[in-house]
């Protein structure tokens, strides 16, 4: 089979801002939904980027919400931090919301982003009002079942971060490469990868560009970036579950092959202030359905409301 052509990064989409952080680096985002709406901060996947915040923007603006989409660190057009550890993301998304004068906000993250916002509840607790997990790993240095060499997306597992931190660097930096030579591949693989539901989401959304252009902008960041981005939550975060007093939604596909439901009935049972949601029939991908943004920003909302007049009594 002959090799594609490295990926090129995509022009900039609608939306995109970019901020100097104070150590100099690059912080581009997306800045989406009602630009006059109650902020929520996004993170995204892996593999994934800021184009994510594109797939509920629509839905986030019907229901009066602004939704910002950061790149993390060397992922898209954010530059690379060396060294970084999960606690460093709390600290860009403090100056993030100092740039744009927001004083309180909520953060939600899917997949890998759920270990984003967590870490945004336990650094930023005073500022973040609600963190919601969609699919996401827990603190593996907490959690006692079984961990995996190597995880059902094709990246490694805890153990291997564990017991190997430079070949989860090395194993990770060849799947990218395999990945970037030969896009077609990596996509139909990950149709094959997801459940039933999550295969006609995914259909439906590869008719268009957008989730391509997500995918394949992250991946066009290179095996050091997400390497180092993996790895960030793979090792200790440097705080407890128990640590977190922010509210947290924890929602999780019961069909997901990706992340294991025992995943999210850990961080429920060791959460102090956490509510489980199990999706029966979902995959992984549920959060791009509106069928289910919609309960999701009413949820929110609801939240938010009792939360203003429980301190406002």
């Amino acid at each position: 089979m002959e090799a594609s052509p490295p990926l090129q990064r995509p022009t900039p989409v609608k939306g995109d801002q970019c901020l100097s952080l104070s150590d100099g680096r690059r912080l581009a985002y997306t800045d989406l939904g009602d630009p006059a709406g109650y902020p929520l901060i996004f993170g995204h996947g892996m593999p994934g980027c800021r184009l994510e915040g594109r797939f509920l923007h629509e839905r986030a603006r019907r229901h009066g919400f602004r939704l910002l989409t950061p790149d993390r660190p060397g992922i898209g057009a954010s530059d690379y931090q060396p060294g970084r550890t999960l606690l460093h993301y709390p600290d860009d998304i403090r100056q993030l919301a100092d740039h744009l004068a927001l004083d309180r906000f909520s953060h939600l993250g899917w997949s890998s982003g759920g270990s984003r916002t967590l870490a945004c509840c336990y650094g930023l607790g005073h500022r973040v009002d609600l963190g919601v997990c969609l699919s996401g790993y827990t603190h593996f240095s907490e959690y006692p079942g079984a961990q995996n060499l190597i995880e059902a997306t094709r990246w490694p597992g805890p153990r291997l971060a564990r017991h190997s931190p430079g070949l989860t660097r090395l194993v990770v930096r060849l799947v990218v490469w395999l990945s970037q030579r030969h896009p077609g591949l990596y996509l139909r693989e990950a149709e094959q990868l997801v459940s039933e539901e999550d295969r006609n989401l995914l259909r439906f959304f590869l008719k268009g560009e957008s989730f391509r252009r997500d995918q394949l902008m992250c991946l066009a960041s290179g095996g050091r970036a997400i390497a180092t981005d993996l790895m960030t939550e793979l090792e200790d975060w440097g705080f407890r579950l128990a640590d977190i007093t922010t509210p947290i939604l924890v929602y999780q596909g019961e069909q997901d092959p990706f992340i294991p439901v025992d995943y999210a009935r850990h961080l429920a049972d060791n959460l102090p202030h956490a509510e489980l949601t199990l999706l029966p029939g979902a995959g992984h991908l549920y959060p791009l359905a509106e069928q289910f943004q919609d309960p999701l920003f009413l949820r929110i909302r609801q939240h938010l409301n009792h939360t203003t007049f429980a301190t406002e009594a």
